[in-house]
């Protein structure tokens, strides 16, 4: 019998007990994890979703490990957009969970397409929220991902911190990421940004400029995460594109692409330098985790 791609999350949510499993499923792919600690200070456990790919769209799992609410009761749970202090609309309403004789879930749910794609809509936005709620018993949690800090570009004296991007010029002193693609570990594209200035990525530009990027093959990218991993990366091509855009968005493979300016304006083309993964490491929490103090320029 053919299996439908909700039996195949069934298994997922199943599979993902086991902690670390990344493609529990045939050509499943896990293609981020995100956390709510919920109540105060997670007073009350937390919320875990598992967004997964198998190539032709995303869907996923809810693991519920709850404590403190109320006993034998039906919560109800609801995915919103904005902050626990200023909800937003509700993007997507999951199974309701029931509570033990002592006010614990735990327990794992498969998650369609359908509320998948609602929950990205909200994923993108700079916060998005789970709300769970029984009578006047009401418990919030803001989700959390593994997103890049920090990078640092070997025999360059490039190490910036790295904050999100958003639709508004670019910050200086700071590399950005593009918060719609993939972060490090993730399939697809890292996209990491900055200004082709001093102390900043202009040494991308001025290797470009010496030797249309000759000197920068072979090097070591390394982009610090916020759940205190370092990943490290090998430069293998350097570009320059009139659509920096152009491929972001594939999930074929995992890759960072480094974009800078090669002039004054938009009318110049993108600098992209791109790497591949080729180890993670456990690291600090001060390591991963610099201040970044962006200026507008």
């Amino acid at each position: 019998m053919r299996r439908t791609r909700r039996g195949i999350a069934i298994l997922i949510a199943l599979a993902i007990l086991i902690p670390f499993a990344t493609a529990p499923v045939g050509a499943s792919t896990l293609q981020r994890t995100w956390s709510a600690k919920v109540g105060s200070s997670g007073a009350n456990g937390t919320i875990k979703l598992y967004a997964y790919t198998d190539g032709l769209g995303s869907f996923g799992s809810v693991r519920y490990s709850l404590k403190g609410l109320r006993a034998n009761a039906t919560y109800t749970v609801r995915i919103r957009y904005g902050t626990c202090a200023a909800p937003g609309l509700i993007t997507a309403t999951l199974t309701s969970v029931h509570t033990s004789a002592t006010g614990t879930v735990a327990r794992v749910e498969s998650v369609s397409p359908l509320q998948m794609s609602r929950i990205w809509a909200a994923a993108r936005k700079p916060t998005f929220i789970v709300k769970i709620g029984s009578g006047t018993s009401i418990r919030c949690g803001a989700f959390t991902f593994a997103h890049a800090t920090r990078v640092a570009v070997s025999g360059l004296g490039i190490d910036l911190p790295v904050i999100r991007g958003t639709s508004a010029y670019p910050k200086c002193r700071v590399a950005m990421y593009l918060p719609r693609v993939a972060q490090p570990r993730e399939p697809g594209i890292t996209f990491l940004y900055g200004h082709a200035r001093t102390g900043m990525f202009l040494p991308l530009l001025t290797s470009w400029r010496n030797s249309r990027g000759a000197s920068l093959i072979g090097r070591t990218v390394r982009v610090w995460t916020s759940d205190s991993y370092v990943s490290y990366y090998r430069i293998n091509r350097v570009r320059v594109a009139s659509n920096a855009m152009a491929g972001v968005t594939s999930l074929t493979r995992e890759r960072l692409w480094l974009q800078t300016s090669t002039g004054p304006n938009t009318s110049y083309p993108k600098l992209i330098v791109e790497a591949y993964r080729y180890k993670t490491l456990k690291t600090t929490y001060a390591a991963s985790h610099p201040t970044p103090r962006p200026i507008s320029c």
